[in-house]
């Protein structure tokens, strides 16, 4: 498996943030970085963002067409 060198995936943290994480890490028994990787990572594969993704798509597309339709007769 290929590892890319990435930059950091968080925004700084504030005190009070990231005495948030660090709970909800170690209620899950993991650090701060893997917390956060984790949390990254399930919502980029979100299935409800895809859906959203793709219904912006659809209405573009049916948009256009619309103004196009409008354009031509």
């Amino acid at each position: 498996m290929d590892l890319a060198p990435a930059q950091p995936l968080t925004p700084p943290l504030t005190s009070a943030e990231r005495d948030q994480v660090q709970r909800a890490a170690d209620a899950c028994g993991t650090s701060i970085e893997e917390f956060m990787r984790c949390a990254v990572l399930t919502a980029a594969a979100d299935p409800f963002l895809a859906a959203l993704e793709q219904a912006a798509t659809t209405i573009a597309r049916r948009a256009d067409r619309i103004q196009h339709d409008y354009a031509t007769g």
